[in-house]
């Protein structure tokens, strides 16, 4: 029974991970058509505006999503969604106002005064996108991978296309003399964001149609409710995404201001190649979170939450030194221009950052218990913790070692955030979780890819020799491992 019911999320991964994984790989190759048609220095300004709207979006949601899935658990789903959509339109509507009114204070703080234009884009785009956050939330609650994963390739699909008729189709339509009155191509990056803003409208629309629940009206008490629970989540998500996004940030504030551009540009094209890592993380925490929610009602759910996350890490082991092994293959088709890889800390990032994401899937995995219990409270003082500690090591260590302090910090702090929810989560909720096995399979990987790192140094002819070797010694631990134990108890 519990083998099924792991099987169940294996297939909701898979098939969140299918559209989740189509469309990020197809949103992935526009990134050497940036790479090819702006500077690093654009490509900088570029990733400074998406960190900003990561942490606008954790602000406009204020926990809404989350609590959604916690009181469909006792209340009727509907009202709850009904609820929480009527508040995130009232509350979108009044900082939507606020983002309009102070749009040159926010291009000021950008350093980017001269373009209040993208300003406005990112207000349409963020309203956008959190008013279609709760029914995309309704699709997952109900169990509709597919019409998910349809409308979220579409989103992707509108988004691209329009990338590619703003900046190559009508630049290259211009050069053949037609003209377009409204296209400007000082714009440069801005026609980026319009295109996002295209592909958001569109994604609107097609999640018109579940907004029907809205006729159940508003709950107060309810809405307390929720508005309780959710507030630490608020401070979770901005923590997050303080861990995720202040480093741009602050490379863009500590950094000289003659090169702070070109070095965001540059780190954040490295941060790139770790995205089978987020793909599959992200993917896993579509299918995992109302998965959660539902086993806490069913029999011995801590079994089953311990196999899971027996599992989940070795897959994030095999995903990265899968990237790894790779990368001097994959790195020249995303990253085309030479100038990136001739920065000196270029390839130390991104098996940083790898590791890094490697432990952000455990916490998200381990953060369950909190969750579950109603204990917020805890998360949030971790998720501060693990904020203070980013600022602190980014502060320090980028005057030291500029981007690969910044690496450095985002693996440092991801370690500690999840070994603080282990230990709490022990002491408040105690799963099973095959402790030793975890760590013999993260240590034995991080072994592998240097022990490989090494050979490729001195006998780098062979190097898909080594990777496949590399591959083929981490396959056969596991299978080794985990095929005469498969009926095992997963007891620490």
């Amino acid at each position: 029974m519990k083998n099924k019911i792991l099987q169940k999320l294996a297939g909701e991964t898979a098939v969140y991970g299918i559209s989740h994984t189509l469309g990020r790989l197809i949103n992935f190759l526009l990134v050497p058509l940036y790479i090819n048609l702006f500077t690093p220095n654009d490509y900088g300004v570029l990733s400074t505006y998406y960190a900003v709207v990561g942490f606008a979006i954790v602000v406009l949601m204020y926990g809404m999503e989350t609590a959604f899935f916690n009181f469909s658990r006792e209340e009727k789903p509907e009202k709850v969604f009904a609820t929480a959509q009527i508040s995130l339109l009232v509350t979108t509507g009044i900082l939507m106002f606020l983002g309009l009114t102070c749009q040159q204070g926010i291009a000021n703080f950008l350093e980017h005064p001269d373009q209040t234009a993208y300003v406005r884009i990112f207000v349409f785009i963020l309203a956008l996108d959190a008013l279609s956050n709760l029914p995309l939330a309704w699709l997952r609650f109900k169990k509709m991978p597919i019409r998910f994963g349809f409308i979220r390739i579409t989103n992707i699909l509108v988004n691209i296309g329009f990338n590619l008729i703003f900046l190559l189709l009508i630049p290259w339509l211009i050069k053949k003399g037609y003209s377009f009155s409204f296209f400007n191509p000082d714009f440069g990056i801005g026609y980026i964001f319009l295109a996002n803003l295209i592909a958001s409208i569109v994604m609107f629309v097609m999640l018109l149609p579940y907004w029907k629940n809205i006729s159940e009206g508003f709950d107060g008490h309810l809405w307390r409710k929720m508005w309780r629970y959710g507030r630490p989540l608020v401070i979770i998500g901005l923590a997050g995404i303080v861990n995720e996004m202040i480093d741009r940030l602050l490379l863009l504030k500590m950094l000289p201001e003659t090169v702070a551009d070109f070095e965001i540009g540059v780190y954040s094209a490295f941060y790139k190649l770790a995205m089978f890592m987020t793909i599959f993380v992200q993917s896993f925490r579509f299918a995992a979170e109302p998965f959660f929610f539902e086993q806490s009602k069913g029999q011995d759910p801590k079994l089953i939450y311990a196999k899971v996350m027996h599992y989940f890490v070795i897959a994030l082991c095999l995903i990265f030194l899968l990237t790894l092994v790779f990368l001097k293959q994959l790195g020249p088709l995303i990253i085309t221009r030479e100038v990136y890889f001739r920065h000196p800390q270029a390839m130390l990032l991104t098996p940083i950052l790898l590791l890094a994401n490697l432990f952000l899937g455990v916490m998200y995995n381990l953060n369950i218990w909190y969750k579950l219990n109603n204990k917020m409270h805890i998360g949030m003082w971790i998720s501060i913790g693990g904020a203070v500690g980013t600022l602190l090591l980014n502060i320090t260590l980028i005057p030291i070692i500029g981007i690969l302090g910044s690496a450095i910090a985002t693996l440092l702090v991801y370690f500690g955030m999840a070994v603080a929810s282990y230990i709490l989560g022990q002491k408040h909720y105690a799963i099973p979780y095959n402790l030793k096995m975890i760590l013999f399979y993260i240590i034995y990987c991080q072994v592998l890819y240097w022990f490989y790192a090494f050979l490729t140094q001195i006998a780098g002819n062979y190097s898909l020799i080594w990777s496949v070797l590399t591959l083929g010694a981490f396959a056969a631990v596991v299978y080794f491992i985990e095929r005469p134990t498969k009926n095992r108890k997963f007891a620490a």
